[in-house]
């Protein structure tokens, strides 16, 4: 028997029920969680183009531009 070790993404976290036993259990909404899941994704992802963006010695672009970025990367639409 094989297995192959891989992320999740956002949204199979959110489907999967054994996460959503743990947080039931914890008192947690799926949709506080999600836009928690969503808010540091997209911290990443600034994080990450700021990153690379310094290294090339380019300017940052704007919030908007990053979070479009982060927004077409993620999954999860604001709530």
């Amino acid at each position: 028997m094989t297995y192959e070790l891989s992320d999740l993404t956002i949204s199979e976290v959110l489907r999967d029920p054994l996460i959503r036993q743990m947080l039931r259990a914890d008192g947690v909404s799926l949709s506080s969680f999600a836009v928690l899941l969503d808010d540091v994704a997209r911290e990443r992802v600034h994080r990450s183009y700021s990153k690379a963006m310094q290294m090339s010695g380019a300017q940052l672009p704007a919030a908007h531009v990053i979070d479009n970025v982060a927004r077409q990367i993620c999954c999860v639409e604001p709530a």
